[in-house]
This record gives structure tokens, C-alpha cells and sequence, in this order.
């Protein structure tokens, strides 16, 4: 009996916890120092094994709050400050992490018939003043956030919250704390004059739109805006293209994954899983830019791009290409659209598949 009591003991003794000092930490009933990296353990990106810890690669970031706005990159988890003092065009535009549940989306302005950035002859990366608009350049429009779905089928639908609205004489651009729709994945930008009387075709831009995804508590960066003037219409109009009043569907075919915007040729639009050679309109196939439509073209050009009409949100996402030149493990993405009238809506189109290598 007395055997077993003194078993027992030696038992309670040896799961008793070894009590180490500061800097050490008991691994196998031994104190060894913290900082001793021991076993094949794996850490996230920017991080480093310290002991039996991940811990941060670089220093906490913290931005003067006074001279410069906090930027995340959402892919290495890394903070940079960026100043707010200007800087011209060739600076960066900081797109901060919005307010808990709410979305922020930056990018840049494009004159869609060139392709080039649309800024100001004299930009310096002044901030806009809506209450004093230029009667030219960025400093003339607007943008405002719609929930997507509800904007293709009206209009006139309130637009969404937001925190902020920038915009620069560069183009630049950034909606700050945009209340996310409530139904809806998808958010549209839809641009147009300040000036209520030049709305529509009459003033610096058509009204154009493009969509993203919504994605609460997540800044997006680099949406393309682009302006639609109606010199550029009529141009499409007299190559034998469609009007602005029944919508124009913009599908811009780009050969690579994102940031890339290498155009994609030899691809014909399929609506509805189908092609509707009557709805679909190619420029001429060396244009770089998008000015002429060629009739007898039936695939997009040197400029990627297809004007679809008779788009409807009824037919789901439906709206893509067909393979073409991609390779056999790659698809178009594929997108719900709605023709507006009097909107150019413009849908960046991509490869898209788990093993496609482009």
C-alpha cells in the first residue's frame, strides 16, 4: 500500500509545471531561452518565427496623421505613408482602409477613345472643388456610388453614401467610406458633368459607369473611370456604330490578369451564351484607339474592345467572349449587364480559370 501512495506522489510530482524565469520558456520540462527557433514552423507573409512566436518582420507602421494618409497593400500586409502635400500627377494617391463596414474605391480617370489618362493641360494634383467646377478637364464632373443592380434597372436611383468624394485636376480619384448596398455584390461608378444642365451628352462626358465588387471593410484600388465625350459618340455613330439613347455596352478584352492592361484581339462576344452579330460592333482591327467601327469586323481589333446593345440584367451573367486565342485552362470572365440609356458602361473583361497560366 505504502508502494502505491509513493507512486502516486511521483506521479503528481511530474506533471507539476516547470516554472521558468524571464526570457525563457519551459519546452520539455527544461527552461531554454525565448529566442531559440526550434521545428519547421511556418509564418505569414512579413513575418518571422521568434521562438515559438510569428512575429513582424518590419516595425509597426505609424503615418503623421497631419502630412500623410495611411495605404495598405492588402497583398504583403505592408503600410506606407503617402504624403498629402501635393506632389503632381506622378505621385501616388493614397486609398486609405475605410471606416468598419464601409468600402473605399480609388483609381484613375481614362478618355476611353484614346486610352490616356484624362487630367487637366496644367494638372499639379489639386484637389477639385465641386463648389467652384471648371468648365473642362476632371475638375468638371462628378462620380457618384450606385448599388449596381439597382441602378440598371433605374436610373434615377439614389446613389450611395459616401465619407468623401476626391477628385484631382490629374484624374485621380478616391470615395471614401461608401455604405456597401445592402442586397447587392456589386457597386457602379457612374460619372457625368457637375454642371446639371451639360448632363448627359452635352457637356465634358456622356454619362458613363463601371461596376466592382462591393467588399465591406476593404479598399479597392486602381477601378478605371472613363469619359465618354460626345465627339467620341458620334465618331462611332458615323462608322456605322450604335446610339447613345438605347445604352451602349463597352466590353474591353484584356489579355492578362490584373494589372496588366495588354488589350486582347480575336475575340467575339457571346450574350447570353450566344453571339448576336446584330448587337455586337468591333472596331477597325489596327486601331489602337477607339474611334472607327469597321461593319464587317466580327472580333475585337488591336484595341480589344466590342459596343454591345441590348444587354439585360435578366439574362444573368452571361456576358463574355469566346476562347479565341486563350489558352485551353483559361475562360473570359463573365459578367450581368444592363443597357441604360444614355450610359456607356464600361466592363473590363479578363482570363480567368485555377490553373490558367496568363
Amino acid at each position: 500500500m505504502r508502494s502505491i501512495i509513493i507512486a502516486v506522489a511521483l506521479l503528481h510530482t511530474g506533471c507539476k509545471d516547470v516554472e521558468c524565469g524571464d526570457g525563457t520558456i519551459e519546452r520539455d520540462g527544461t527552461c531554454e531561452p525565448a529566442d531559440t527557433t526550434v521545428g519547421n514552423a511556418k509564418c505569414g507573409a512579413n513575418t518571422i518565427v521568434v521562438g515559438d512566436q510569428c512575429v513582424p518582420k518590419f516595425e509597426p507602421t505609424v503615418c503623421d496623421p497631419a502630412t500623410t494618409e495611411e495605404d495598405l497593400d492588402t497583398a504583403t500586409n505592408v503600410i506606407t505613408c503617402i504624403g498629402t502635400g501635393g506632389g503632381g500627377c506622378g505621385a501616388a494617391l493614397a486609398c486609405p482602409t475605410p471606416s468598419a463596414g464601409k468600402q473605399t474605391i480609388c483609381g484613375q480617370l481614362f478618355d476611353f477613345e484614346t486610352g490616356d489618362a484624362f487630367s487637366a493641360s496644367s494638372a499639379a494634383g489639386t484637389r477639385c472643388n465641386p463648389a467652384m467646377p471648371a468648365t473642362s478637364g476632371p475638375c468638371a464632373l462628378r462620380i457618384n456610388a450606385y448599388d449596381a443592380l439597382a441602378f440598371a434597372m433605374n436610373p434615377g436611383t439614389a446613389p450611395l453614401a459616401v465619407g468623401d468624394a476626391y477628385i484631382d485636376d490629374c484624374g485621380r480619384y478616391r470615395l471614401t467610406d461608401i455604405t456597401p448596398p445592402a442586397a447587392s455584390p456589386f457597386i457602379a461608378l457612374g460619372m457625368d458633368d457637375i454642371d446639371p444642365t451639360k448632363a448627359g451628352p452635352q457637356g465634358v462626358t456622356n454619362a458613363t459607369g463601371i461596376a466592382t465588387g462591393a467588399a465591406p471593410d476593404m479598399a479597392v484600388k486602381d477601378v478605371e473611370v472613363f469619359t465618354v465625350p460626345l465627339a467620341t459618340a458620334a465618331k462611332w455613330q458615323m462608322t456605322g456604330g450604335p446610339s447613345l439613347a438605347g445604352g451602349i455596352y463597352a466590353m474591353v478584352f484584356r489579355a492578362k490578369r490584373a494589372p496588366s492592361k495588354l488589350p486582347q484581339a480575336g475575340v467575339q462576344v457571346l450574350k447570353g451564351g450566344a453571339m448576336s452579330a446584330a448587337d455586337d460592333f468591333y472596331f477597325v482591327s489596327t486601331d489602337v484607339t477607339r474611334e472607327r467601327l469597321d461593319a464587317s469586323a466580327t472580333t475585337t481589333g488591336a484595341n480589344g474592345t466590342a459596343l454591345v446593345t441590348n444587354v439585360m440584367l435578366s439574362a444573368g451573367p452571361t456576358n463574355t467572349g469566346t476562347q479565341g486565342p486563350l489558352p485551353a485552362q483559361c475562360t473570359w470572365s463573365a459578367h450581368a449587364a444592363q443597357t441604360v440609356a444614355g450610359v456607356v458602361f464600361v466592363q473590363i473583361l479578363r482570363p480567368s480559370g485555377a490553373t490558367c497560366p496568363l
